[in-house]
């Protein structure tokens, strides 16, 4: 690898300790010296001259997974100074996996975290079985940021039970298997595994983890707690009759074994403002009596771009809204148009409490374009203004607005969740939270998730200093390390990787996303732009300059075997 000297800039190390004046020295990718005036030793230089370097951001909750795989450099994850990211949340994963189950596997992937099927078919090579193969095929031709994997519990269980994952409890010899599966991944540098007591399938079938028994989830983490490392990433459901049982059950496996756990779903929202406060005080009783277990925040508005190939955001109506995507063309036109499937939906729609897609705050539901000039009046205008204008039922109105634009107009739920943005400060400037739920990769056809590091650094620093940019820096470089386990990251100190963000805080932007058409199907997807950062270096290399991508790859898997420095 080249070495690299970042010279005049400021050091924010990633402990918190206040930003001095220092320079970086990275040899064969690791931090080698920190200290003001080093002399160059024929080293690449960079001057950080007025600007802030620190250690490169690290994002615990991303789907980069399949995307990494035809767009080696991570776009535009490291122009938001982005070096490191968890992959294989939410009980999903690439791996293990068995040629017979393809199929089933990219189905759920995609449809969950609304990814086009096209590309998982002809994008990724599936050339592997075991984590062990998949991580070589990962580190084949390199990767712009590094990448730490977790096995997704549900593909876990289709890899050792087939179809029988869908449908009931492992036996003790399948249990035997998955442990086993894991016990190898774990040798091979795996973080962990990752699961769900939410999602479900394009069918409304819940997904496999979300019938396994204690015993299943006891066995998995009996190997991280033999390993001596990893964590668990997990999805509660949050909106059933007890939302903080997920929560408990999981601390009482997890906390006797000493392994630690994050789960994702603290958000703020207005119809409940003291929901955040009400989780976060869980999980602190729970680390209280011992179990490391903690809630993964974004300060980012949750908004979903409805797209009419697939979207998960009709997942909680399943037997109205959600059955639209399973058909296509004339068969969806005619169902949208039946009465009795309009019955169902109006029916579901006033019994469903709780739903990704706003039933009861249709206010939420904005026009953002049309397949016809006479509806061009209602852009930017939402499903309740249509509602009180033409009368009716929502679910009716909104299914004559798609008949009327050719099933296809454009709808997107604005602001479901952390609208707020007072309510959201409060929240992701507690200590009782990580700052790392971005969603990276997914749903990238419903928004474009990069970028949460940028928007805390601006909107939560720069501009209403609900945080000092220290304390940002460590929330999103060390802390994240500690919590997680990655040992030889997070911090720009001798011995530490040579993971470097560069930048000055006043040229830092958050804009807004557009969709750009570079999949490998050419199917169109939601990219945020450059975020204004001077440089990110990976292992010591550079991945971007002034928002432009270098084309190096020096980005591997990381084994979570290593050390710390």
């Amino acid at each position: 690898m080249a070495d690299i000297i970042i010279r005049g800039g400021n050091l924010i190390d990633g402990t918190g300790a206040p930003a001095w004046p220092a320079d970086v020295r990275i040899n064969s990718g690791v931090v080698t010296e920190v200290g003001p005036g080093l002399k160059p030793d024929g080293e690449t230089e960079l001057d950080a001259g007025g600007c802030y370097v620190s250690p490169g951001f690290i994002d615990s909750h991303t789907h980069l997974d399949p995307s990494m795989f035809w767009d080696r450099g991570c776009d535009p994850m490291p122009q938001h100074g982005v070096t490191t990211a968890l992959i294989g949340n939410c009980s999903l994963s690439l791996a293990p996996a068995k040629p017979e189950h393809l199929d089933e596997l990219i189905d759920v992937f995609c449809y969950i975290e609304d990814m086009p099927v096209a590309d998982f078919e002809s994008g990724i090579p599936w050339t592997w079985g075991s984590w062990r193969q998949y991580r070589d095929a990962m580190n084949q031709g390199g990767i712009a940021i590094n990448m730490a994997s977790l096995i997704g519990h549900s593909m876990l269980r289709i890899y050792v039970m087939g179809d029988d994952a869908w449908t009931r409890e492992a036996t003790a010899t399948e249990i035997a298997a998955m442990a086993a599966e894991m016990a190898d991944a774990m040798a091979a540098g795996c973080y962990g595994f990752s699961t769900s007591f939410f999602d479900l399938d394009r069918r409304s079938r819940p997904v496999p983890s979300r019938l396994a028994c204690d015993g299943e989830l006891g066995a998995l983490a009996d190997v991280l707690a033999d390993a001596g490392h990893g964590l668990v990433e997990f999805i509660p459901n949050l909106t059933g009759d007890d939302p903080h049982g997920d929560i408990r059950r999981m601390a009482g496996i997890f906390g006797p074994r000493g392994v630690t756990s994050i789960w994702n779903g603290l958000l703020h929202t207005d119809l409940n403002p003291t929901r955040s406060e009400e989780f976060m005080a869980l999980t602190q009783e729970i680390r209280d009596q011992g179990c490391d277990m903690w809630p993964i925040a974004s300060p980012r508005t949750v908004d979903f771009n409805v797209s009419w190939e697939q979207t998960m955001v009709f997942m909680m109506l399943p037997k109205g809204w959600n059955q639209i995507m399973g058909v296509t063309g004339e068969a969806r036109r005619e169902m949208l148009a039946d009465p009795g499937w309009r019955e169902i939906a109006r029916n579901e729609w006033d019994a469903t409490e709780k739903s990704l897609f706003p039933t009861h705050r249709t206010d939420y539901v904005r026009f953002t374009s049309v397949t016809r000039p006479d509806n061009e009046g209602w852009l930017g205008r939402s499903l309740a203004d249509l509602a009180e204008a033409r009368g009716g039922h929502p679910s009716d109105v909104f299914a004559d607005w798609v008949l009327e634009n050719d099933l296809a107009p454009g709808v997107v739920a604005m602001g479901v969740s952390n609208s707020d943005t007072d309510g959201v400060a409060e929240m992701i400037s507690d200590d009782r939270c990580l700052i790392s739920a971005s969603d990276a990769g997914a749903h990238v056809q419903m928004m474009c998730a990069a970028g949460d590091t940028t928007l805390l650094l601006t909107r939560h620093v720069r501009e209403r200093g609900d945080l000092e940019l220290e304390r940002a820096v460590y929330e999103i470089t060390g802390r994240q390390a500690e919590v997680l386990g990655f040992n030889d990251r997070g911090r720009l100190l001798p011995g530490y990787a040579g993971d470097v963000t560069v930048f000055d805080l006043d040229e830092l932007s958050w804009d807004t996303d557009g969709f750009v058409s570079d999949l490998p199907s050419g199917a169109p997807r939601l990219r945020r732009p450059a975020g204004g950062y001077r440089a990110t270096a990976v292992n010591g290399v550079l991945t971007q300059v002034e928002g432009s991508l270098t084309g190096a790859n020096p980005g591997a898997v990381l084994d979570a075997n290593t050390p710390v420095p």
